[in-house]
C-alpha cells in the first residue's frame, strides 16, 4: 500500500514552503532556548523571576514543541497528511502554551505568529491540500 500523500506530484506551493520554513525557524529557536536554558535556566530569558518548577515546564514544552514542530515541518514538506494534521496539533498546542506564557511575560505574544499563520493558510488550503490520488 502506498503512503498516503497530498497534491499528487505536483511541485510544493509557495504557501507550504513558507509555513514550513517558518515552522523550521521556530522549532529551531524553541530548540535553541530549550538547550541554551536547560531544565533550571529558563528564567534566564524572563524578565521576571521564576521557580524551578515553572523552568521545568518551559524547558519541557520548549524541547516538546521544537521537536514536534520540526517533525510536523517534515511531514507537510514531503507532502505526507501526517504532516498536515500534526501541524495543525502542534499549532493548536503551541497557541496553549504562549498563552499561559502570556502570564508570566508579554513577548510570549511572538510565538502566535506562526501557529495562526499556519492555521489560517492550511484551513483556506485544507481541500487542495487534502486531495489524494490513487
Amino acid at each position: 500500500m502506498a503512503k498516503e500523500k497530498f497534491e499528487g506530484s505536483k511541485p510544493q506551493n509557495r504557501g507550504v514552503i513558507l509555513v514550513v520554513a517558518l515552522w523550521l525557524l521556530q522549532s529551531v529557536g524553541r530548540l535553541f532556548f530549550a538547550i541554551l536554558g536547560m531544565p533550571e535556566g529558563m528564567g534566564q530569558f524572563l524578565d521576571v523571576p521564576i521557580s524551578y518548577t515553572t523552568s521545568l515546564i518551559l524547558f519541557v514544552m520548549f524541547l516538546s514543541l521544537g521537536l514536534c514542530g520540526l517533525a510536523a515541518a517534515f511531514g507537510l514538506w514531503r507532502k505526507q497528511k501526517w504532516g498536515f494534521w500534526s501541524i495543525i496539533l502542534v499549532s493548536i498546542a503551541t497557541i496553549a502554551f504562549d498563552t499561559w506564557g502570556l502570564t508570566i511575560q508579554y513577548t510570549a505574544a511572538i510565538g502566535f505568529i506562526v501557529p495562526t499563520t499556519s492555521l489560517f493558510y492550511l484551513y483556506l488550503k485544507k481541500s487542495q491540500l487534502l486531495t489524494t490520488t490513487n
